[in-house]
């Protein structure tokens, strides 16, 4: 990976961007995106949406990914100094237990830790063996008074997110990160606009970065009457089966590094057969080898395909080891073949029969 990519990756993985406050995320990507196209806006629910008008104009071609985060935000502070919070997005309570988190106050970042009842203090036997639920969890910031707290800028809606730590897992390809979903899409698309301004489209191409994708895809609802796509492609993650213990109604369907993967069925889509279809044909014009996933949970081409009038969509992922954890793994070979599949996508013509 050259140096270039791995410091934009990196710093798209790191840098803040929880459900609803996404403001240092978007700055940061609108300043990228900016270098490849001067049509760039951000629409009333924040999203950024780059415009890469086509050689032909003929048809539209829409790519989605969200730059939103899980996270966490202040609901209490008692008078110890202690911080009570609640979940943005779908957080396992399994994960919270001994994490350290960043505290977004008004004045800074601010260190936090969610402590871990020892053994030695506990009374009932079995309570070692139960999952803490997140509401009876507090979070340490090393003061001693509600009135220190305040003094650091923190107080009720204040975001956080959970530190991170990037590295490459004893291969040249595959990473870890909490966060890979889906700002492993947005370093895609990013990509793509790169590609895009070497190599101009057929097709005009609209690129968003979605809002709010964790809470309910609420971003993603305002794009289709936007823009009229004839195709609309959410570029997200994929919880990939590929560890010990998965269903056996999973295992061995897809694996991180075997390809991009078509979501032809989640909890709220069902992919055409005519875009699969479309898929197909131009994977197997370009070399790139495609995987098949069905998975729970949903993505930004579900909310595009029933908007208004309706559209054509399909979620292309990438496959995710550990989705939603502090471990999330994927490959950079995956993406590799996600940019390419792309860039042909923009410069065929839009055949669904």
């Amino acid at each position: 990976m050259l140096t270039e990519d791995l410091n934009l990756l990196t710093t798209l993985l790191n840098t803040p961007g929880v459900v609803g406050y996404e403001e240092p995320i978007r700055l940061f990507i609108e300043k990228e995106v900016q270098k490849y196209t001067d049509d760039v806006r951000i629409d009333s629910l924040g999203n950024i949406i780059a415009v890469v008008k086509g050689n032909k104009g003929v048809s539209t071609t829409m790519f989605m990914a969200h730059m939103d985060e899980l996270g966490l935000v202040v609901s209490a502070i008692d008078k110890k100094g202690y911080l009570s919070f609640q979940k943005l997005g779908g957080i396992d309570d399994r994960i919270l237990v001994s994490t350290k988190v960043r505290i977004l106050s008004d004045k800074g970042e601010v260190a936090g830790i969610i402590g871990l009842k020892p053994p030695h203090l506990m009374i009932e036997p079995q309570e070692k063996d139960k999952t803490t639920p997140f509401h009876q969890l507090k979070i340490d910031i090393g003061v001693k008074t509600r009135e220190e707290a305040l003094a650091l800028g923190i107080k009720i809606g204040t975001p956080m997110v959970f530190t991170k730590d990037f590295f490459f897992l004893n291969s040249e390809d595959l990473i870890c990160c909490r966060g890979i979903d889906d700002r492993l899409g947005c370093y895609t698309l990013i990509k793509l606009l790169h590609d895009l301004k070497e190599n101009p489209p057929e097709n005009t191409v609209v690129i968003a970065f979605t809002t709010e994708e964790e809470i309910g895809l609420r971003g993603a609802m305002v794009l289709g009457p936007q823009f009229n796509p004839d195709i609309a492609i959410a570029c997200d993650s994929i919880s990939s089966p590929d560890f010990p213990g998965v269903a056996s109604m999973y295992e061995g369907s897809f694996e991180v590094g075997g390809g991009p993967t078509l979501r032809v069925v989640d909890n709220r889509m069902v992919a055409g057969k005519e875009l699969i279809r479309f898929m197909e044909k131009i994977a197997s014009r370009v070399g790139v080898t495609l995987q098949y996933g069905v998975s729970g949970g949903s993505t930004d081409a579900s909310a595009v395909e029933t908007a208004y009038k309706g559209y054509k969509a399909i979620p292309v992922c990438f496959p995710v080891r550990y989705t939603h954890s502090t471990v999330e793994v994927s490959s950079l070979k995956d993406i590799d073949g996600l940019i390419k599949l792309y860039s042909a996508i923009t410069r065929e013509p839009i055949d669904l029969t």
